[in-house]
């Protein structure tokens, strides 16, 4: 397994061929320093841009025609005399030298166009279809031949697009597959892009078997065969405020971390995202960013762009340096680590609709995971291939959630049923648990399947079963459900109530919905007889993403608590309780050869600025989440239930031991008490 380096740098450098002075004012002894003032042990450099120029003579591609001499090989050097890794970039979806070349080499969409001059101001789409890969192969060979010790390649771009252009229509028609019909055009796309990884794999390594290279399309595709394939470490894209969000990294990384593989998480410097001079966020934030990429088991990079002129920005270095000193010492307790987690989110991602060529990440598992993360829950993400029982990643599950919009496969449903039957538990929602007719119940949740209900919206009603809901009448949800009768024996957790009518032209109520009528409709959520498997008849996790109502998550964790508690001997087998706000985040790892878990704590408050669109923003309306002031938190109180017996607690790297609480007869659970915390915080538990 290739080992990533803690501290990188991602140092972007698409420049156009009208911008004079490229590289003018690099020197090594500022490149070095810059390196310095950052703790940065990794930058990744240009070979060739989206612009399509390379960096460096070449004899394939285009030597950007500004550049005087070989910038790339002068920055390798510097980064070789202070042990500075520097892995290789090469644009591979985006290089306007070779569309403005060939435009015969550009994706067409459906209707025939490839791109809009003059509406469209921007990079344009290549086609791994067509004589561009015979030609972006030879690049890539020519980088790996000049510098054979090179510390990896980095291909950027990647995907599988929807291609109607004469090399894809001839192709598909040579395999029988109808361009007309959507799901054969896909399938085609993702013939493509595997000719596209097998050939670029194969130049990357021409000259070393073992060159690293990682193939980024912006987002770690789940349940992907072929991209777990062909990388040899993940690196996630993942700005916060470049439209990804504070908490796509940590679902994105609860999935990397049940991979054999090494990964790191990408964020940016920008106040935005990528390509934006002059763009600073605040040192807090960077702090907090770095903390979560430790707190999820990933090493940190952050991206960057070089100016043309080749001088790197001290202010960019001072910046990341303020983060990355503290990543250095806590490297020790963040190397080698894997997941120490009770919960499973089985991710529908491959059941969305596609972008860019990977499916968008699904709303379910974004609702899920968020309710999760603000209730404090450690979790890891599997895919439809994953096992459940996977004593390798040290995967001892009692929980199992399958999201909303999750389609059973025989597989899953045969995962669920062995997982029930050796004690675990399952909470599902919507059509989660039904045949792929949707006209039953696959796996019985102690229900018969009615039919889909006509009303929209409709209400969630609190139960004796569930005393923490704050609110006792009912509460709107949106998006409708499913109807159904309760066996003998099954609980209802939460009662639904229709409105009056739905809302048309001619017939509404107010200003939204009209409100529920007096009579009960069938129940929202259930508990079935045995008590090991939870059902919510709405999209409450997709409702959740959409609308953000905490009291659908206090309806969840509810129903987690029912399947967690133990009904025989009144335990609590919740994994985690602590004091933390809901913006406060528990994880926790372990580093088996030294015999210790290591729980990590995140707080930060954010706060939405910007929104509105201007001519600087193109029209676009961009809301920035800012984290800028970090504040303390005092007496925060932690319970882990752990495998292991622990025997010390340590706040680290600060050194400062902890008093502990140790409760065998509650499922063998730890307590401590942290003091104060700014940012982030780590807590040493040896066993």
């Amino acid at each position: 397994m290739h080992h990533l380096r803690f501290r990188q740098v991602h140092l972007d450098f698409h420049t156009h061929g009208d911008i004079p002075g490229i590289g003018e004012k690099f020197s090594k002894r500022q490149f070095q320093d810059a390196l310095k003032t950052g703790h940065i042990d990794s930058i990744t450099l240009f070979s060739k841009c989206h612009h399509g120029y390379s960096y460096h003579p070449t004899k394939i591609g285009r030597l950007h025609p500004n550049l005087k001499f070989d910038l790339l090989a002068r920055q390798i050097e510097a980064c070789r005399e202070i042990g500075v890794r520097c892995p290789i970039y090469i644009s591979a979806g985006l290089d306007e030298v070779a569309a403005t070349a060939h435009p015969e080499w550009l994706v067409k969409r459906r209707d025939g166009v490839t791109y809009a001059p003059i509406d469209h101001v921007g990079f344009k789409r290549l086609n791994f279809n067509s004589p561009y890969l015979d030609y972006l192969c030879a690049q890539i060979e020519e980088v790996v031949q000049r510098w054979p010790d090179n510390d990896g390649i980095f291909l950027d771009i990647i995907g599988a697009p929807h291609d109607y252009s004469e090399h894809s229509l001839r192709e598909m028609k040579s395999l029988q597959l109808d361009p007309a019909n959507p799901a054969d055009v896909e399938e085609h796309a993702q013939l493509v892009l595997l000719r596209y990884y097998e050939r670029t794999n194969a130049a990357v390594r021409s000259v070393r078997a073992d060159t690293p290279v990682f193939h980024n399309g912006g987002h770690i595709p789940v349940g992907s065969k072929g991209f777990n394939l062909f990388n040899s470490h993940f690196e996630l894209e993942s700005l916060p405020t470049g439209g990804w969000g504070y908490d796509h990294f940590a679902f994105s990384a609860r999935y990397a971390a049940t991979q054999p593989r090494d990964y790191l998480g990408m964020t940016g410097k920008f106040h935005t995202t990528w390509g934006e001079f002059g763009g600073f966020k605040r040192p807090a934030a960077l702090v907090y960013e770095c903390g979560g990429m430790l707190a999820y088991g990933a090493k940190c990079s952050i991206g960057d762009q070089l100016h043309p002129n080749g001088e790197m920005n001290p202010d960019t270095y001072r910046l990341i340096g303020e983060a990355y000193a503290r990543v250095e010492a806590c490297e020790p307790w963040c190397d080698h680590v894997r997941p120490v987690a009770r919960i499973a989110i089985v991710s529908a991602e491959t059941n969305q609709p596609r972008a860019r060529g990977h499916a968008d990440t699904s709303h379910a598992d974004e609702g899920a995971a968020r309710m999760l993360l603000e209730t404090h829950l450690p979790f890891v993400v599997l895919d439809e291939n994953a096992r459940w029982d996977d004593r390798a990643l040290g995967l001892d599950l009692d929980l199992v959630i399958l999201p909303d919009t999750t389609l059973l496969t025989p597989a899953t449903e045969a995962k669920i049923k062995k997982h029930l039957a050796r004690g675990g538990k399952v909470l599902a929602a919507g059509s989660a648990l039904l045949d792929t007719g949707r006209t039953a119940f696959a796996i019985d949740p102690g229900a018969t399947l009615v039919g889909r209900s006509p009303s929209d919206p409709d209400y969630l009603l609190a139960t004796a079963l569930t005393p923490r809901v704050p609110v006792t009448t009912p509460i709107v949800i949106h998006g409708g459900a499913w109807e159904i009768k309760p066996a003998r024996g099954t609980r209802t957790l939460v009662e639904r109530r229709t409105p009056y009518f739905n809302r048309t032209w001619d017939h509404f109520c107010s200003h939204q919905h009209a409100p529920d009528a007096p009579a009960l409709a069938s129940p929202a959520a259930i508990v079935n007889q045995d008590g090991n498997i939870a059902w919510f008849a709405h999209d409450i996790f997709t409702r959740y993403r959409h609308y953000g109502q905490p009291l659908y998550r206090d309806f969840v964790l509810a129903a987690i608590d029912h399947l967690l508690s133990d009904r025989t001997e009144g335990k609590d087998r919740r994994p985690v309780r602590t004091t933390l706000p809901t913006d406060g985040r528990v994880n926790v790892l372990e580093q088996t050869r030294e015999r210790r878990y290591i729980a990590h704590l995140l707080y930060a408050p954010k706060s939405v600025r910007g929104g509105l669109s201007h001519p600087g923003t193109g029209g676009i309306s961009r809301q920035v989440e800012v984290i800028e002031d970090l504040i303390p938190l005092r007496n925060v109180s932690v319970t882990l239930r752990l495998p292991r017996k622990v025997k010390t607690a340590r706040l680290v790297p600060e050194g400062i031991d902890l008093p502990l609480t140790t409760q065998t007869s509650d499922g063998g659970t730890v307590t401590f008490t942290l003091p104060e915390f700014t940012a982030h915080a780590m807590v040493e538990l040896r066993y």
